[in-house]
């Protein structure tokens, strides 16, 4: 193989010649069973068992490359960095940039050309879910029983 083949595109030319040493290894299993069944009259159910199995699997697995595996609802986060002027406090939002870190001196003020530093940086939240909040406690009941009394 040559040296710019890397991850992903290796891995799959493993499993599809692995997958072709199954079907071939499979499939002479299968033509080996049926000419000792016509030479002896006996079958050998376990041989065929495992290779119309390993036949089988063979035919799955190729299949199953070309689907797409379903996604599992992780997305990329939105995050965003809060730009403040220690002047005047006017403030920006940007999106996250690779280096950013809270108290970071980012340049001047575009209103006061004072210094600007990063204030804050947050993960924003989606429209749908709800916000985590203040829990109400469950209500305590008070209920009364009767006791035997002896």
């Amino acid at each position: 193989m040559s040296a710019d083949l890397k991850g992903p595109k290796r891995s799959i030319l493993y499993l599809i010649s692995i997958i072709a040493i199954m079907l071939i290894l499979s499939i002479i299993t299968l033509i080996q069973a049926f000419k000792t069944y016509m030479e002896s009259g006996h079958m050998d159910f376990l041989a065929l068992l495992l290779s119309a199995s390993a036949f089988a699997l063979s035919i799955y697995m190729a299949l199953q490359i070309g689907v797409k595996p379903p996604k599992l609802g992780f997305e990329q986060q939105k995050v965003l960095t809060v730009i403040r002027c220690s002047r005047c406090g006017f403030e920006s939002v940007r999106n996250f940039k690779e280096g950013d870190y809270v108290l970071k001196k980012i340049g001047s003020c575009p209103k006061c050309n004072g210094p600007s530093f990063i204030y804050t940086i947050f993960r924003e939240e989606e429209k749908g879910k709800k916000k985590a909040g203040k829990i109400n406690p469950i209500p305590q009941v008070k209920t009364t029983a009767p006791f035997l009394s002896m």
